[in-house]
């Protein structure tokens, strides 16, 4: 008996070991593999990462572009050889953007600020003869020396006058500025950028930030800072040639580093940044204790694999986090930038295109968007179409619009639309580049509160003020060529409800005629209150509805006003008879204007007050 129990016992020490053997090789092969797993999802997220960095850039660079176009309008019209003209133009300019200068420069290189302060000659500058042969914004490929011996970055934007003079709108953004694009602390701030031209020279270096790197080929850097030869600096110097993106790993005297670079899509730069392999392991560090423990307990094996789960689901989540850190920082405010190509009828996005287009596709047919998106602005909207229509054709540099655009859940929320047509040579629109931005929450609080400014407290109709202002407009615009009338309403015997019944009972007065104006006439019509017991009505007819016919409508519905308006008021033992006394005058036949109107409908008033009032009467 004893020999069988040492033999059971030996049997489950050898089968716990080979057990334990083999959950350990199992968990051992499993943290390898895990471990792989998670380098290659960071160095993936880590690349998405860059390439927000890296459009975020983009985004900003082209905004200020964006800046030195609005500049060409004080120059249209200039004489460009005529250094005396250009400076009086220069300085009749507003200064945008983060330019420590802007300038404008004629076909000899003269340039001049807008101070009026005549600048170094830029007749030798590549990025000054570039921008008018290619006839497009050029960047200079390393970073300049203002007047002032502060650096900068240069920006062409190239443009004709009227007359057909060519020449450049030269802007010097500030160095400071370009840093503080890099400002954004991603990957626990562990990570420092490159900003490189195509031929490798370093235009701004950000791990130092009391130093101001620039000029230096970066691979002549990297190895003198790595203090080591790094053959795989080759790599990324070829696909940099190449115009693609990657990442290799290189040793130095801080420890192995990951860089990645990704095109910037301007001037053939790129931006590459480093961040410590440290970071990576340190994601995994966790991982490894578990796994660890693992191979001392085979019962806690369930329990630990979902801690590893957990830990990685976190670390990714930590990765994710800092991409959208990096993508608010980039759409701040919801913004959409666009570009339409006028000749090739395409858009292009760029930004948030979620919260516009639901999608991140960002090229589309111009075809595509006017019946796609177009049937999701808001019906009463529609004619920003037509007024974008319109500036294109004006080849307008300044175009703003609000309206409201259906979202994907169908909700109309309102956006704003700026932007600038760009022309070509011969003076033709070309482009027109502009941003769409989500306004809801501003607009929907601006109308509050002019609903609030503009209506009556206490009969909720609009206010002398309001009402006076929309019906001047409407008679002015839209309204003019259309048949109108305005309709004076005076309560009869108010002042004794006031005197005898008590203010109380008068606000009732008030709001019951207030009520019953708004039963008689349409929503299309303007109702307003004048104060006291004077009410006044804009009646709006369509362009179908003739003179005739205004007539009959007009009289129907100042009999019906009249009838209606007719009201008893007690309060005990008293009462007052209230009535209306009301005078009309026809648009555009008793006046061409809200003055001349509203002098002949208070004519006629007057006619219905000393005729027994209780009546109405047509002018």
């Amino acid at each position: 008996m004893r020999d069988k129990a040492l033999k059971k016992s030996i049997l489950a020490v050898v089968a716990t070991v080979v057990l334990l053997a083999l959950v350990g090789g199992l968990l051992i092969v499993f943290q390898l593999r895990m471990g792989r797993l998670l380098t290659d999802m960071t160095i993936q997220n880590i690349a998405e990462t860059q390439e927000l960095y890296a459009e975020s850039l983009h985004t900003a660079l082209h905004n200020q572009v964006q800046m030195l176009q609005a500049q060409t309008a004080y120059f249209y019209d200039a004489d460009l050889s005529n250094i005396d003209e250009i400076k009086d133009k220069a300085m009749s300019g507003i200064e945008l953007g983060d330019f420590k200068k802007i300038a404008v420069v004629n076909l000899d290189g003269v340039a001049v600020d807008l101070k009026g302060k005549t600048l170094p000659n830029m007749k030798n500058k590549s990025y000054f003869i570039n921008a008018l042969l290619e006839n497009k914004v050029q960047y200079s490929d390393q970073i300049e020396l203002d007047s002032n011996l502060e650096p900068c970055l240069v920006i062409t934007y190239p443009f004709s006058t009227f007359r057909g003079e060519k020449g450049v709108i030269a802007g010097f953004f500030s160095y400071e500025a370009l840093k503080q694009i890099f400002s954004i602390p991603i990957f626990s701030g562990l990570s420092y950028f490159y900003l490189v031209s195509s031929r490798g020279n370093i235009l701004l270096f950000n791990k130092d930030k009391s130093k101001n790197i620039y000029n230096i080929d970066v691979f002549e850097y990297i190895n003198n800072v790595s203090e080591t030869e790094n053959p795989e600096l080759a790599k990324m110097k070829m696909d940099m040639i190449k115009n693609r993106p990657g990442n290799i790993t290189l040793d130095g005297v801080e420890g192995k580093k990951l860089f990645l670079y990704a095109p910037l899509k301007i001037n053939g730069w790129y931006i590459i940044s480093a961040l410590p392999f440290s970071y990576i392991h340190g994601q995994q560090t966790r991982i490894d204790m578990l796994v660890y423990m693992l191979l001392a307990a085979v019962t806690i094996a369930l329990v630990v694999f979902i801690l590893i789960i957990t830990v990685i689901t976190k670390q990714v989540q930590a990765i994710k986090k800092d991409n959208k850190r990096l993508i608010i920082a980039t759409n701040q405010a919801q913004t959409l930038i666009f570009e339409y190509d006028v000749q090739n009828q395409k858009v292009d996005f760029s930004g948030d295109t979620h919260f516009i287009l639901g999608t991140d596709k960002n090229s589309f047919d111009i075809s595509f968007i006017r019946g796609e998106y177009g049937s999701r602005v808001h019906p009463d909207d529609r004619q920003v179409f037509a007024h974008l229509t319109q500036a294109l054709k004006n080849k307008d540099t300044s175009f703003s619009a609000e309206f409201r655009f259906k979202s994907f859940s169908d909700e109309y929320f309102w956006v704003k639309m700026t932007g600038s047509c760009i022309l070509d040579a011969d003076g033709n629109t070309k482009q027109f580049i502009g941003s769409i931005t989500n306004v809801n929450s501003q607009v929907l609080h601006e109308q509050e509160l002019r609903n609030i400014a503009d209506h009556d407290r206490l009969s909720n109709l609009l206010n002398k003020a309001a009402f006076e202002r929309n019906a001047r407009s409407y008679l002015q615009k839209e309204g003019a060529c259309l048949n109108a009338a305005l309709v004076m309403i005076d309560l009869d015997n108010f002042k004794d409800v006031n005197d005898r019944l008590g203010h109380m009972t008068g606000d009732l007065a008030i709001k019951d005629a207030a009520k019953k104006i708004s039963l008689v006439f349409s929503s299309r019509d303007y109702l307003g209150r004048f104060g006291g017991d004077e009410f006044c009505v804009l009646m709006r007819f369509a362009e179908t509805v003739d003179k005739e016919s205004v007539q009959k409508i007009v009289t129907k519905k100042a009999a019906e006003l009249t009838a209606s308006l007719r009201e008893e008021y007690r309060k005990g033992e008293l009462s007052v008879c209230v009535s209306a006394s009301i005078g009309i005058a026809l648009y555009p036949d008793n006046g061409n204007s809200y003055d001349q109107l509203f002098r002949n409908a208070d004519e006629a008033l007057y006619y219905t007050k000393q005729h027994g009032k209780n009546d109405f009467k047509i002018c």
